[in-house]
């Protein structure tokens, strides 16, 4: 026979042991969440710092030369070539530049991303018409400083002509004829690859020959660095030993 005092004490000794396991199975799934807040938010960064140390990261500063060229416009001043981005001001007198890309009316984009969402892959054309106020799509594009250039029903030398961007990767070494990129829509996820590229915003017809923006021969005095990418090829010279050393040649005096 139990003595009630002991049956007492066996009751409270159960009543403590299962409020302890209580506690325990309440707290497991708040450890459980907590890790997973944690891993997320470790995610998030590690997410966030990749994209800003991908280039463009938050320490490049790039140039690109860039035009807008109109072929129903090649009879004007310019040869078809639209006045250049103005952009807007500030209250201190400095482009207005959310992001970190922008032009400063010189015919160059400016490429120095201000936070990790105008970084990398963000680092975008969208990003770069937002800052000066310019908006394209396939049926043209608009800016203050030339109006509305239409696409809608647009022709050149009998063809149609249709909005696009076309990208030379070495501005510096670039042939009109032979761009690396040309697309016809989603212009504003074109995004900056590399210093020292150019674009020219045409319209035009599909695969034409568009102009280089006249601005490439300015791209050395805002990016210097750029000069590697005029260096020779590596390796020797060859020579084709078929040629007569006797064969006449042209000579020119010491004064020439």
């Amino acid at each position: 026979m139990v003595r009630p005092s002991s049956a007492r004490k066996v009751a409270r000794a159960a009543s403590i042991g299962g409020g302890g396991r209580k506690r325990r199975i309440i707290g497991f799934p708040m450890l459980v969440v907590l890790i997973m807040i944690l891993g997320t938010a470790l995610v998030f960064y590690a997410w966030s710092q990749r994209e800003a140390e991908s280039r463009p990261s938050l320490t490049d500063h790039w140039h690109s030369a860039y035009t807008v060229w109109d072929c129903t416009d090649v009879d004007g001043a310019e040869g078809g070539h639209q006045p250049i981005f103005e952009g807007r001001r500030n209250s201190q007198g400095y482009p207005y530049d959310p992001v970190g890309i922008h032009s400063h009316s010189d015919g160059l984009i400016h490429i120095h991303p201000f936070t990790a969402n105008a970084a990398g892959e963000d680092a975008t054309m969208a990003k770069f018409f937002e800052t000066m106020f310019v908006t394209m799509d396939q049926n043209g594009i608009t800016a203050s400083e030339f109006g509305v250039i239409s696409a809608v029903g647009a022709e050149c030398d009998g063809e149609p002509a249709v909005m696009q961007i076309v990208r030379w990767s070495n501005a510096l070494t670039a042939v009109a004829s032979a761009p690396d990129e040309r697309i016809y829509e989603d212009f504003g996820e074109m995004h900056f690859q590399k210093d020292g590229e150019a674009f020219t915003i045409a319209l035009a017809p599909r695969d034409a020959e568009v102009p280089l923006p006249p601005t490439v021969n300015v791209l050395l005095s805002a990016s210097p660095a750029l000069v590697e990418d005029l260096s020779q090829p590596e390796g020797p010279v060859e020579f084709d030993e078929d040629i007569n050393p006797e064969a006449p040649a042209v000579r020119l005096d010491e004064d020439s």
